[in-house]
């Protein structure tokens, strides 16, 4: 489906079921709908429009989905960035995929390469949109992701609208989410599994997700609190799982199921993590792994609009989009 309507549609077929929740917010389909057209109406006054990217730079909030429907919504490209970097390697990721607006929880004191900034605080204090959602092509970009690596290092990967639909199509298929489930959205929004598995999927299921940091300590209260039925992690986050005093004795009755990603758990992993909770642990199989592409982020240039400095190789960094090994987590 054409990812943009989503919010419209979730708020079409059940206006009062719950959609998108972190600490502070807790947003029903009617109100994500209103969330997502108000900040709309912030990004087109920051100048956003179709074919452009905007960069959000958030932790695991609500706002951070909204954002990215918003974005959606334009005709734009979601370029996500991890909030704990460096000015210096936020900056080159910005320039390097040409980044229009940047999207952030403050406005940074220092300058960025981008037209204008947008605090998150803002992003949903104007009037809503009354423009319909563009509807973007199967090949439009949907996201732009990094690799990871210090400035000058990270590589690039590409995801088109069909093939962020497929993720989500297939996680649905594989995990059999339904609008029953709830995700507990605890990996970086800056990672593909973050966004697809994390919100995008359960949302496109009909169901709802619930954003917050990973803290080992506070995690199973969270879990009760919400009544989560799956969420995804790494081996790293059920390690420190596992680790827990032994008198952590956690409610997990409603989670159905546990997602790993990046890599296969151990078999000694497994085995402590699923007799101790009692929820089994179901790898990806490399759901959200793929081969980067080398191609342009912006569509063919119109009269009014000068080529992307993507189409060629940039004199003093190489090439905007460098090809990624086969298969490579992001």
């Amino acid at each position: 489906m054409n990812l943009a309507i989503l919010p419209d549609c979730r708020a079409e077929t059940a206006p009062h079921a719950a959609a998108v929740a972190d600490d502070n917010i807790d947003l029903d389909n009617t109100g994500f709908l209103a969330a997502v057209r108000r900040a709309t109406t912030s990004l087109r006054a920051a100048g956003v429009s179709t074919g452009d990217v905007v960069a959000i730079m958030l932790p695991n909030t609500a706002s951070f989905v909204v954002a990215v429907f918003a974005t959606w919504r334009l005709g734009a490209t979601v370029t996500a960035i991890d909030p704990a970097l460096s000015a210096e390697d936020a900056g080159y990721r910005m320039a390097r995929t040409d980044t229009e607006v940047l999207i952030s929880r403050y406005e940074p004191p220092g300058g960025f390469p981008v037209r204008s900034v947008v605090a998150a605080d803002s992003l949903t204090s104007a009037e809503p949109d009354a423009a319909a959602p563009a509807r973007a092509d199967d090949d439009t970009p949907a996201l732009v992701l990094h690799t990871g690596g210090a400035a000058g290092t990270s590589e690039v990967v590409t995801l088109d609208h069909m093939h962020l639909n497929a993720v989500c199509r297939l996680a649905i298929e594989i995990f059999d989410l339904t609008a029953t489930d709830h995700s507990l959205s605890i990996l970086p929004l800056f990672h593909v599994n973050g966004i697809a598995l994390g919100t995008v999927s359960p949302l496109l299921a009909g169901g709802r997700a619930t954003l917050g940091p990973f803290v080992p300590a506070t995690f199973f209260d969270r879990v009760e609190r919400s009544r989560a039925t799956y969420f995804s992690a790494v081996p790293d986050m059920y390690t420190q799982l596992s680790d827990l005093p032994a008198e952590a004795q956690p409610n997990t009755s409603s989670v159905r199921i546990t997602i790993c990603g990046a890599a296969q758990p151990s078999v000694q992993l497994r085995t402590e993590f699923e007799r101790r909770y009692d929820i089994p642990i179901i790898h990806d199989h490399g759901l959200t792994e793929f081969p980067a592409r080398t191609r342009s982020i912006r569509p063919p240039a119109s009269p009014r609009q000068a080529p992307s400095k993507h189409s060629r190789p940039a004199a003093d960094s190489g090439p905007a989009f460098r090809r990624t090994a086969p298969n490579k987590q992001v």
